[in-house]
């Protein structure tokens, strides 16, 4: 059984860092995220992060399309990083 040392969000990850969505902070997440396809299990890279908290770009595993996250979306999504 692993250990959680801390938990993280996607806000939390830089360029180029991976890691694999492991669930959500509450249950009151926007359907928006779900019709992403950001459901736990999906492995993901990280491609840009805007500066003064801005979008956050990420490339979904096996999905030739990018998807932007605002910081406060980026927040809600839990994640084990893959580094």
């Amino acid at each position: 059984m692993r250990a959680i040392s801390q938990t993280k969000s996607i806000s939390h990850l830089k360029k180029g860092e991976a890691a694999t969505i492991t669930g959500y902070v509450s249950n009151e997440v926007p359907l928006k995220v779900y019709e992403m396809g950001l459901l736990p299990g999906v492995v993901f890279t990280v491609k840009q992060q805007l500066p003064f908290n801005g979008p956050i770009c990420i490339s979904i595993e096996g999905n030739p399309n990018f998807v932007a996250l605002r910081k406060a979306e980026a927040d809600l999504i839990l994640i084990e990083s893959l580094s």
